[in-house]
């Protein structure tokens, strides 16, 4: 649908970073704004801020309020919690906050209140503080957001053209994201206070195995209690120990509990001490006893915000059987070989 206010060609100058040339652009008349075809070529210049490279983002991530402002895919926010409804994962710049829908050309009153507060929340109210406005490559909602902000008397503008799109382009890593609370600004942790484990088998049936506790140490580690137990298991004496098996197909899964110490901390670079915990052994209800050469680690993988999906590598497990070094996981992956195809339970998923 066409909006009613008509488009016209304005210049877009620089402002306070000096920038001399003009391009010319559809924008509002009346507003200054770009109302629609948000995915499209965007200028070179921003009015009242700074274009910045991806070179120049890096040297501001110590100091700058770095905010994505791309849309989500999905329903909005819930009108009941403020819960961002999203149907795909956002991966974004490393300590990026998310607040979509923002970048619009046209604002309700709700989602204006949105932006004012949150500005400030992360400005601390100081308006000199430097902001970062980016969304992907050529994306007008990060220009209008940019814009919106210097409007509201933020005074060191940035804006990062290229998004997420040119940085990872430049070799740079991306993260994944929750947009922040509609109504209480919180920004949802990457991983829930619980959540139960599920083996996953070649048809997608799921298999209950445990449950994981997840508490917050600081702003981007976690620590964990993991409980692998349940009615799938069924105790089983093998090698003069006890093991928790599943057993009702020819080839059990029996549970290795990881016997040294481990700091049970993780963050979404670092998820060892958690993959260490869901280890299996491979057994033939003929053979005597167990052998951990037959082991079984779960690669864990991030796929989304609170969700975690392992993929099953098989390699020799009895590198346990000695005492590692303080402080190092001993189990080498380059050794392990990826057999999912072949497994009875080729993933497993950790999920609220």
């Amino acid at each position: 649908m066409y909006l009613k206010s008509c488009l016209i060609t304005i210049a877009l100058l620089a402002g306070s970073a000096g920038l001399g040339l003009a391009e010319e652009y559809d924008v509002d008349a009346e507003t200054g704004f770009r109302m629609e075809r948000y995915r499209a070529p965007v200028p070179s210049s921003i009015p009242d801020g700074k274009t910045i490279t991806t070179a120049e983002a890096i040297a501001l991530q110590p100091t700058a309020v770095f905010i994505d402002v791309l849309p989500p895919v999905g329903l909005g926010a819930d009108p009941l919690n403020g819960k961002w409804l999203i149907s795909e994962p956002r991966y974004t710049i490393k300590g990026a906050t998310w607040l979509p829908e923002v970048g619009r050309g046209h604002l309700t009153d709700e989602h204006k209140d949105y932006f004012v507060r949150n500005l400030n929340r992360l400005t601390q109210g100081d308006t000199a503080t430097p902001l970062v406005f980016f969304c992907t490559a050529d994306c007008w909602q990060s220009w209008n957001a940019g814009k919106r902000a210097s409007l509201l008397g933020y005074s060191n503008i940035h804006w990062y053209p290229d998004g997420t799109d040119g940085w990872q382009e430049n070799g740079n890593t991306l993260s994944p994201v929750l947009p922040v609370n509609f109504f209480d600004d919180t920004t949802p942790p990457l991983f829930p206070p619980e959540a139960s484990v599920f083996l996953i088998d070649q048809s997608g049936n799921e298999t209950a195995i445990g449950k994981i506790d997840f508490n917050t140490s600081d702003g981007e580690n976690f620590g964990i209690k993991v409980e692998i137990e349940g009615d799938a298991f069924a105790e089983q004496f093998l090698s003069m120990r006890p093991f928790d098996c599943i057993t009702d197909t020819k080839e059990w899964y029996c549970y290795l509990q990881y016997p040294y110490k481990l700091n049970n901390t993780i963050s979404s670079a670092d998820l060892l001490d958690l993959e260490y915990q869901l280890l299996f052994v491979l057994k033939s209800p003929s053979d005597f006893g167990i052998d951990a050469w037959n082991g079984l680690y779960y690669k864990l993988e991030l796929t989304q915000p609170q969700v975690l999906v392992g993929t099953a590598l098989s390699g020799d497990l009895n590198v346990l059987q000695s005492p590692p070094a303080a402080d190092t996981r001993p189990i080498d992956l380059i050794e392990f070989i990826d057999e999912s195809a072949a497994r009875r339970f080729p993933k497993i998923i950790i999920r609220p």
